[in-house]
């Protein structure tokens, strides 16, 4: 699974419209004689730690200067967390259709740690400040309490919805249907965890506070344990050496599936790959897969159907090149087919 690095908190356009460009009560900074504002000499007296994450930027334009400053408030956060981007992708699923959650709630979910940008959740600037060299000067920040509440509502309506999941997984009968409700709740926790990692940042006694609700390696722990009774098999045609079989078992291992030769799932489908005679100087392979997962009563719930052709300097390396696309199509397209059933039963759509 993709992880992704972060290296601070990502904007959300909707607060960033209702808090404007710029801001308003500590922007109106006291000025000197010369004019300088107080925070061109002390920051620190301007925005205090205590209550603001602050930087100054400079830059030819207001512009210029608002992004230097909004580049250096990143490097404040020293905080990496890494973001499963396909258990990302879940959780936007898995709350779309919540109404407890609020229209600003899901973007900043959708949004914070998943791009490079350097835009913050609750940002606002200072007015510039042109010096006498014709360069503007800036500051930008973030309001530690106020941006704390918006993580904090966020935070608590996802460990809410977690434990909802886990009580409804309880209560189902199927293997499947109880592996469906604990990984749900598995990809919320993973996004409340995200975001607390973010909340140190920004107010570490809130963090603390929400931190110590979450337990998202006993989650985990369920999830695996069911993911234990949930065995499956394997039988494609066409894979006489078991390569194939190999790649989907690798492929499933990421969702701590396990296997068995007489597994209650079954993975069935059909593999081919043939030499292609295109031009003199390459070999090619003609590639063909039709794979599909089959649950306890025999309903195909997840399906992968792709054929290609690669070129190498051999036929073997080039039958090489095509088990290695086949392998990156299944972590992505094959695992997000049996990603969206689950999703489906958690929601019922």
């Amino acid at each position: 699974m993709k992880l992704l690095k972060i290296t601070g908190l990502l904007a959300v356009l909707a607060f960033l419209a209702a808090c404007g460009s710029t801001g308003a009560s500590v922007s109106e900074t006291s000025r000197g004689v010369s004019g300088v504002p107080g925070w061109m000499m002390d920051l620190e007296a301007e925005y205090p730690d205590a209550k603001y994450l602050a930087a100054v930027g400079s830059g030819d334009t207001r512009r210029g200067a608002e992004n230097d400053a909004t580049g250096a408030l990143a490097r404040l956060f020293t905080v990496n967390v890494k973001v499963d981007a396909v258990a990302q992708q879940r959780y936007a699923e898995l709350v779309k259709g919540d109404k407890t959650y609020t229209e600003s709630e899901k973007a900043i979910s959708e949004t914070v740690g998943t791009q490079a940008n350097e835009q913050f959740v609750n940002l606002r600037f200072s007015d510039p400040y042109t010096d006498e060299r014709g360069t503007t000067h800036a500051v930008a920040y973030i309001e530690r309490e106020s941006t704390a509440a918006i993580y904090r509502s966020l935070i608590q309506k996802d460990l809410a919805k977690l434990d909802d999941f886990l009580e409804r997984a309880s209560s189902m009968s199927g293997s499947l249907q109880r592996y469906a409700f604990y990984d749900a709740a598995y990809s919320v926790g993973l996004n409340a965890e995200r975001m607390i990692g973010q909340l140190r940042i920004i107010h570490a006694n809130t963090a603390r506070l929400l931190e110590s609700q979450l337990d998202l390696r006993k989650v985990a722990a369920a999830r695996d344990s069911e993911a234990g009774k949930l065995t499956y098999m394997i039988a494609i045609t066409g894979d006489a050496d078991q390569r194939l079989a190999g790649i989907i078992r690798k492929t499933l291992e990421s969702m701590s599936l396990s296997y068995q030769e007489r597994g209650l799932l079954m993975v069935k489908g059909s593999w081919s790959v043939n030499p292609v005679t295109l031009t003199d100087q390459f070999k090619s392979v003609q590639w063909a897969a039709n794979i599909s997962l089959y649950d306890e009563s025999g309903a195909a719930i997840a399906t992968y159907a792709k054929q290609s052709r690669e070129n190498g300097l051999n036929e073997l390396q080039a039958a090489n090149v095509a088990y290695r696309q086949v392998e990156k199509n299944l972590t992505t397209d094959f695992l997000k087919s049996i990603q969206n059933y689950l999703t489906r039963i958690v929601t019922g759509g």
